[in-house]
């Protein structure tokens, strides 16, 4: 493959194969590394994001729905009794300054027809419900746009049922505004919906894609710099002697026979100037035999 090359044409083709090999598995590693590096960030700010999310509806269940029922029990209130309001009302609130970011309470049979589960959500409720999974995690395509969603299951609690059981135990008012037809019949302890918080990709992709760039560029960078430096060393340590042997053997050869063999080195270089020294030696003995 290489044998019609010169020694150094041979080194270069050789360092540029390698570049082109380990270019290629750094780039793939580093690649995979920082797709990594994403999804454990996606995770943990949906980890955040749907901690604090569960926490204000424990305290809503815990704390201000009781004492709401306490002092005004005939009163509707659903911003201080609904957890579902609730939580939807300040997920608008984050996605306000944050609009890349979407908390979704879905459900197949929700009261409020903006909970309506989509397709692929509900598909994973349903998956909930058999037992295959408790959780959800992965990358969900939503409106063409790539997202890191977290999905864990909602279940009908006794705090649930006191709105969700039939049209005539829940609040009139309740019934009044978001009708019969939808988000009644639940049962304590099914699962009903979900809690989904999507995380774009995009834009933290994008940024591990500018970071493995740069580092392409500088690794191209220090090869390119390593094989000027490895082309000057191969130039001055290995052709130019050579090339200075070779000069001197055509000049002996055409009776210049005052022209030395120099070289500084002490290598395989310097064992080759020796031998053609031996044999300008010898060539020297034979030719002043001949003249005699």
């Amino acid at each position: 493959m290489f044998k019609n090359l010169t020694i150094r044409k041979r080194i270069m083709a050789i360092l540029a194969i390698v570049y082109v090999i380990s270019l290629s598995l750094a780039v793939g590693g580093g690649y995979y590394v920082l797709r990594q590096d994403t999804i454990r960030e996606s995770l943990e700010k949906t980890e955040i994001f749907s901690a604090a999310m569960s926490s204000s509806a424990a305290y809503l269940g815990s704390s201000i729905r009781p004492k709401v029922l306490e002092y005004l029990p005939e009163t509707y209130f659903p911003e201080a009794t609904v957890g579902i309001f609730m939580l939807t009302t300040i997920a608008k609130t984050v996605q306000d300054q944050y609009p890349e970011y979407i908390y979704r309470i879905a459900s197949p049979n929700p009261l409020n027809p903006e909970n309506l589960a989509n397709e692929w959500e509900e598909q994973t409720i349903k998956k909930f419900e058999t037992g295959e999974m408790d959780t959800w995690r992965g990358f969900v395509d939503r409106d063409g746009k790539e997202y890191y969603a977290v999905a864990t299951p909602m279940s009908a609690g006794q705090n649930c049922i006191w709105c969700h059981d039939t049209p005539e135990v829940a609040h009139p008012k309740m019934v009044e505004q978001y009708g019969t037809r939808s988000g009644y019949g639940y049962t304590l302890g099914d699962v009903v919906g979900a809690r989904i918080v999507y995380v774009p990709t995009d834009v933290a992709l994008a940024q591990a894609k500018k970071k493995l760039a740069y580092f392409a560029g500088g690794f191209s960078l220090f090869f390119l710099l390593a094989l000027i430096a490895v082309d000057r060393i191969i130039v001055s340590s290995v052709v130019r002697p050579i090339e200075r042997i070779v000069a001197a053997a055509e000049d002996i050869s055409r009776g210049k026979m005052d022209r030395e063999f120099e070289v500084t080195s002490n290598d395989e270089i310097k064992a080759l100037a020796d031998a053609f020294k031996r044999m300008k030696v010898s060539l020297s003995k034979a030719m002043d035999i001949l003249r005699k």
